[in-house]
């Protein structure tokens, strides 16, 4: 960093000289070995080249293809007909260095069927990669996770994480697929079909499309992706893969994820199944309880979130099903035991024939 300093400053400089209205042509400049070098389409106007030449560093000016300026416009002509804000497969789109066109990209598996793309004059480059990962579980974004915060419109509910700026009512669960359209599922007391989802910051997830109330399990029509969130809500978050789903059985160790209480493990699904649970007069069937001593841990706001194992020394886990509640007891001696009720991931396989998690090691 010390060696760079004055290529730092002359770039800077000539920088300053683009920003202030000399910048017909420009296309880019880097920092290379020990000289900068000045990207630009046609010659440089007199200010840029008189502050190259006063920089005290050598200023390589070196021809560029396209400026900057065309670069834009493209990408914004490209994004507004094929990326996924306008109901196209573009993930993202950026200025390849040195003036030399776009690049685009898609996530894995969906170069092949890609649209024909429109022609904008400059070449395009699409590769395919990974969504980066957004910041936090309480603002998502496409495609979306897990164990994301989620409200239906019209609703505000709770701070999530502390920001009041960032509001929701519950949590999702499991990105999932039948055959190629993908959804989100969470708790069914969390949406009514035909409501809209939204995640923490307001942003349009999508639509409940299809619901089994008596089982407590809604599907929203949307992007989903093949991780969950973990951590701690606002504070630690991160992401897991996902990598299928599996039954769940008696003794079995069990975690869950919440918008509210963040990640927490050390359940032990207890022997007996729910046949009936009733909850201030909403009633639901064939739930599964997991219990753990020690502190509480869900709250408010978890509902829907996802329940899950771990695999592959805590890399991966594996779907169990989605939060719907939970009890809790406090006996003479101080001792505390807490239930979370729950919907096994097994149900909704049955009740939507075809249903299966968004898998990170399957092929798109």
């Amino acid at each position: 960093m010390a060696r760079q300093e004055p290529l730092v400053r002359a770039a800077s400089a000539v920088r300053t000289v683009v920003e202030q209205g000399a910048d017909d042509g420009y296309a880019g400049l880097e920092i290379s070995g020990d000289r900068v070098l000045l990207w630009w389409k046609g010659a440089p106007p007199p200010a840029v080249t008189d502050t190259a030449r006063a920089a005290g560093v050598a200023v390589e000016v070196r021809a560029a293809e396209h400026s900057r300026e065309e670069l834009r416009a493209a990408a914004d002509r490209l994004w507004r007909s094929s990326g996924v804000e306008h109901g196209g497969q573009l993930q993202a789109v950026k200025i390849i260095s040195a003036g030399r066109g776009l690049e685009a990209a898609v996530r894995p598996g969906r170069k092949s069927p890609l649209a024909p793309l429109p022609e904008l004059g400059v070449p395009v480059d699409v590769v395919e990669q990974e969504s980066p990962t957004p910041t936090s579980r309480c603002d998502d974004g496409v495609p979306w996770y897990g164990g994301l915060a989620i409200r239906p419109s019209g609703e505000w509910g709770g701070a999530c994480g502390g920001n009041e700026n960032l509001r929701y009512t519950c949590t999702g669960g499991f990105g999932v697929h039948i055959g190629s359209t993908e959804y989100l599922l969470t708790a069914g007391h969390c949406a009514a079909v035909g409501e809209t989802l939204l995640d923490g910051a307001g942003q349009y997830i999508g639509e409940a499309t299809l619901r089994h109330a008596e089982h407590d399990l809604v599907l929203v029509r949307t992007d989903a992706a093949d991780r969950i969130w973990d951590g701690v809500p606002g504070v630690s978050d991160f992401t897991k893969p996902v990598v299928g789903w599996v039954w769940t059985f008696p003794g079995q160790s069990l975690c869950y994820s919440g918008a509210t209480s963040g990640a927490n493990c050390g359940y032990t699904v207890v022997k007996d199944e729910y046949i009936k649970f009733c909850y201030e007069g909403r009633c639901w069937s064939d739930l599964i309880a997991a219990k753990r001593k020690g502190r509480f841990s869900v709250a408010g706001g978890d509902s829907g979130g996802p329940v899950f194992s771990l695999i592959n020394n805590s890399a991966w886990i594996q779907a169990a099903g989605t939060v719907t509640g939970t009890l809790q007891q406090t006996d003479l001696l101080g001792n505390k035991t807490e239930w979370v009720i729950f919907q096994d991931f097994g149900t909704p396989t049955r009740d939507w024939p075809g249903l299966d998690t968004i898998n990170y090691l399957d092929p798109m």
